[in-house]
């Protein structure tokens, strides 16, 4: 496996094919003599095991999807430390209120830093915690009743309410409704505590059942509207990665457009810590044979315990594994401590 990763190190430095007489010189800079005949033997065995393959007769040899394969997974083991520069964590945290724009930022520095097609995918927020309720009079006998999240999103529903008017009884009635709800996550919330948080307040102030149906309609919408999203940055990054292959850009887009597939392929990375490189073509799973000539560099994020999204990579089989598994994970962990450093402080605010 040693050789593996040295050919394909060397082929990822120079883009050429990698010849024996150039791998025994690698091998001699590190203080190790191997001679290239030793090297021709040994590279002959790999090529005929699916590792190593060749452009013409008497060049040198590239490495495989079998063979990335093998050289990514020595790195995912190694787990390199990101070095992320201090201004991108500092934006990271300015942005923590603003899920949206956090992950668009992120999706954006990945593209950036990679030169390839960056992503990040939202976890379903219907897990979204409740910050506040508010009542505004529009017209008479109408109001507008608004929601705002832990996540800074904000939705609002019309209710009619025949005979209640002045906003200090709305305030209050908002007030009531507000200490009952808050820190509830969305997906939490079903009718009947809906309905048990207005009769609190009905015995508070007065009959208000006329709120029930808008505020269950208004939390309902907010669960659908917080559904997962995926965020795309850098597309020029995937059309360089294809070359000239139409079909191999075409298979890319088709995987990126069915939610289902990547979700599924996205699913495999259990925890914010690790770091998964998928490469395709590698006969894994149908999925990843759409991305025969590319490779997915991903991890995940956590908003809290129960809600996480997967951010990485798209780009070619050639590209520099080590810095940019580096580069995911530590953007990964930036956006973590961004949003766990929000839920605390609005936890204790």
């Amino acid at each position: 496996m040693k050789l593996i990763a040295a050919l394909s190190e060397v082929y990822i430095d120079t883009g050429e094919p990698v010849s024996s007489a150039a791998l025994s010189q690698v091998f001699e800079n590190s203080g190790e003599r191997v001679p290239p005949s030793t090297l021709r033997l040994e590279l002959g065995k790999l090529e005929r095991d699916g590792y190593l393959t060749k452009q013409h007769a008497s060049g040198g040899r590239i490495p495989t999807s079998k063979a990335y394969r093998i050289y990514v997974g020595m790195l995912e083991r190694m787990k390199t430390m990101p070095d992320i520069p201090a201004e991108i964590q500092s934006a990271c945290l300015a942005l923590s209120g603003e899920l949206g724009r956090l992950l668009d930022y992120a999706g954006e520095v990945l593209a950036r830093e990679s030169g390839c097609l960056g992503f990040v995918t939202s976890p379903s927020l219907a897990d979204a915690k409740i910050a506040r309720l508010k009542l505004d009079a529009v017209e008479e006998d109408i109001f507008l009743l608004r929601l705002e999240l832990s996540t800074g999103s904000n939705y609002h529903h019309l209710a009619r309410m025949p005979g209640v008017s002045g906003n200090i009884r709305l305030d209050a009635l908002a007030e009531i409704l507000t200490d009952r709800l808050k820190g509830r996550r969305l997906g939490e919330v079903d009718a009947a505590e809906i309905e048990s948080a207005v009769k609190n307040a009905a015995r508070r102030e007065r009959e208000y059942d006329v709120l029930v149906h808008p505020l269950h309609n208004l939390i309902t919408d907010a669960r659908l509207g917080e559904g997962p999203r995926t965020v795309l940055h850098g597309a020029a990054g995937l059309l360089k990665a294809s070359g000239d292959d139409a079909e191999a850009l075409a298979r890319a887009v088709e995987f990126l457009d069915n939610r289902t597939a990547l979700e599924r392929t996205l699913g495999r990375v259990p925890k914010p810590e690790e770091v998964k490189v998928v490469i395709g073509g590698d006969g894994a799973s149908a999925e990843e044979e759409n991305l025969s000539g590319f490779a997915l560099v991903v991890a995940s994020y956590h908003l809290h315990v129960k809600a996480r999204g997967r951010l990485g990579i798209l780009g070619p089989l050639r590209m520099p594994y080590a810095r940019h598994l580096a580069l995911v994970r530590g953007i990964s962990e930036t956006v973590s401590r961004a949003l766990i450093s929000r839920e605390l402080s609005d936890r204790f605010a």
